[in-house]
């Protein structure tokens, strides 16, 4: 099960800022990221950056998801960070609000950068985040089990209805292990796959806010979703049951024992890994018979305010996210770079065979979760109630309905203390 990492702490709170100094002959500076799915495409980057730079060494830190929020509070604190360092939006509003990030100037490479990708990382007309490429929320299929099951691949448009008739053909035994149909212990309603699927019915967002009040919107597409969702593990049962982790769905996918994975799109250097598992993209269901609109993540690197090497952490991250050489090689190994579709070619040619370009194709009606009320102060604990809430229907301790019920009332109490930040 995805939980949400909280950046709301006290260490932070206290956090001193160290003066930058500027670029020096030769400099070293470090740089923090948890994804390691793409630690060789990083790495690759690095190399060409230091080409083109060599009086800048970059020294690469891969910090897991599960530590990465903590030891970043708890560097911030202590008044040494990374140079340059990946941040997500969830995190963002805190991190900008406490002072502990620098305003970047990307010169000439403003005019490359995604508008959409960029908007949420601006405060008080300053950018703060230079976005990375959109990490699209995809459905990837196993042909080799479609085609076992007699079930057709998905190339074109199919629904919500297909996808569960399809999963129901998937779940089996096989040699006496257990293959099921999709990994829906991770389709939580709230999280970004789930939230995919809430847009795509129709969700408009799940805080409403006016005159700067908010107030909880766990509305008719939000309840249906989740219901959808969750009858794939208790009723339809072509799901793993919620002790199955969402590491272990992973595993599964990878092992060939489910037939359809919700994932990023960043999980393409997994596959590979895996010469014997025949995957394929396919494209993002239709929830009501129209258009789906998926979420896609828009992680942005940032150069905390304690940095002391600014001067060349800003090079450095003008390069990974503008250059045409940095997104090149992120579109040949199969990611999405910012500027997605004029490396198109590349991408494709990655990822031949794979029917990518249905996630090109999704990329103009996706979704940045919860990007209208990136500005309320407290919306990570906000958002941490509601998982918490959800996570007892999602592992078979209460209803649905109640959990919305709970997660309406503590919501409901948090925003009323919201405010508005630097907007």
């Amino acid at each position: 099960m995805l939980t949400r990492s909280l950046t709301i702490t006290a260490l932070l709170l206290g956090a001193a800022a160290l003066p930058g100094s500027g670029a020096l002959a030769a400099t070293t500076i470090t740089y923090g990221t948890w994804d390691e799915t793409r630690q060789a495409t990083d790495k690759q980057l690095i190399a060409a950056f230091q080409k083109a730079y060599p009086d800048i060494t970059v020294k690469y830190n891969l910090v897991p998801w599960d530590v990465y929020w903590q030891k970043l509070a708890a560097m911030t604190a202590g008044g040494r960070t990374f140079d340059a360092l990946w941040m997500n939006l969830d995190n963002f509003p805190f991190y900008q609000s406490q002072g502990a990030l620098s305003p970047l100037n990307m010169g000439e490479g403003t005019a490359r950068m995604p508008a959409k990708l960029a908007a949420p990382y601006r405060v008080g007309g300053q950018l703060y985040g230079a976005p990375l490429g959109p990490q699209a929320v995809t459905f990837y299929v196993n042909r080799a089990l479609f085609r076992e099951r007699g079930v057709p691949i998905p190339t074109s448009a199919w629904s919500w209805n297909d996808v569960v008739a399809a999963a129901r053909k998937l779940t089996f035994t096989k040699s006496g292990r257990p293959v099921y149909g999709i990994n829906a212990g991770d389709l939580q309603t709230d999280l970004e796959y789930g939230m995919s699927l809430y847009y795509s019915q129709g969700g408009t967002g799940i805080i409403k806010g006016a005159g700067g009040s908010f107030t909880p919107n766990l509305d008719a597409p939000f309840t249906k979703t989740a219901t959808q969702t969750l009858d794939l593990i208790y009723r339809e049962k072509v799901a793993p049951p919620p002790t199955v982790t969402g590491r272990q769905g992973y595993q599964l996918f990878l092992a060939g024992q489910m037939g359809i994975y919700v994932e990023g799109s960043w999980s393409v250097g997994t596959w590979k890994q895996e010469p014997a598992l025949d995957w394929a993209f396919a494209p993002f269901p239709s929830m009501n018979g129209t258009p789906s609109r998926p979420v896609y993540s828009a992680h942005a690197l940032v150069i905390p305010a304690a940095s002391t090497q600014k001067q060349s952490a800003q090079t450095f991250v003008t390069w990974m996210t503008t250059s045409p050489q940095a997104q090149e090689i992120v579109a040949a190994a199969g990611l999405l770079p910012p500027q997605a579709e004029v490396y198109r070619t590349a991408y494709l040619g990655a990822l031949k065979n794979r029917n990518a370009q249905t996630v090109l194709a999704q990329l103009p009606r996706s979704v940045i979760i919860n990007d209208d009320v990136r500005h309320i102060n407290n919306l990570p604990e906000v958002l941490n109630v509601l998982n918490q809430q959800l996570n007892l229907a999602w592992t078979g301790n209460t209803t649905l309905a109640k959990a919305i019920a709970a997660a309406e009332k503590s919501m409901a109490g948090l925003l009323k203390q919201s405010k508005v930040i630097g907007r």
